[in-house]
C-alpha cells in the first residue's frame, strides 16, 4: 500500500505544478494544455492500475481446509438442516476451489 500512497502523492504534486504552469501561460493554445492533462491522467490511471494489480496478486489467501468443511456439511445434512441437493452444490463448490 505504500507504493500506491507514494504514486498518489507524486501525482498530486505533479498536477499542482502543471496547473500552476498552465495557468501562467497566456497563450491561446489552452486546448493543447487540456489534452496534455488528459494524457497525463490516462497514464497515471494505467500506472495506478498496474501497481494495484501487482499488490493484490501478492496478497496470499488463507488456505481452505476442505476436509473440515466437508465434514461440517455432512453433519448439517445428517441433521436435516440442509438438503441433499444443497449438500451436493456446496460440496462441488468446495472441491472446485480446492483444485
Amino acid at each position: 500500500m505504500k507504493a500506491l500512497s507514494i504514486i498518489s502523492l507524486i501525482w498530486y504534486i505533479l498536477i499542482f505544478l502543471l496547473i500552476a504552469v498552465f495557468s501562467l501561460d497566456d497563450s491561446p493554445d489552452s486546448s493543447d494544455s487540456a489534452a496534455g492533462m488528459g494524457i497525463l491522467a490516462v497514464l497515471y490511471g494505467l500506472l495506478f492500475s498496474i501497481v494495484s494489480l501487482i499488490i493484490s496478486s501478492k496478497r496470499k489467501r488463507a488456505p481452505v481446509n476442505v476436509h473440515e468443511q466437508l465434514l461440517q456439511l455432512g453433519e448439517l445434512k445428517e441433521k436435516n438442516i440442509i438438503s441433499e441437493y444443497e449438500f451436493d452444490q456446496k460440496k462441488e463448490k468446495l472441491l472446485s476451489r480446492y483444485k
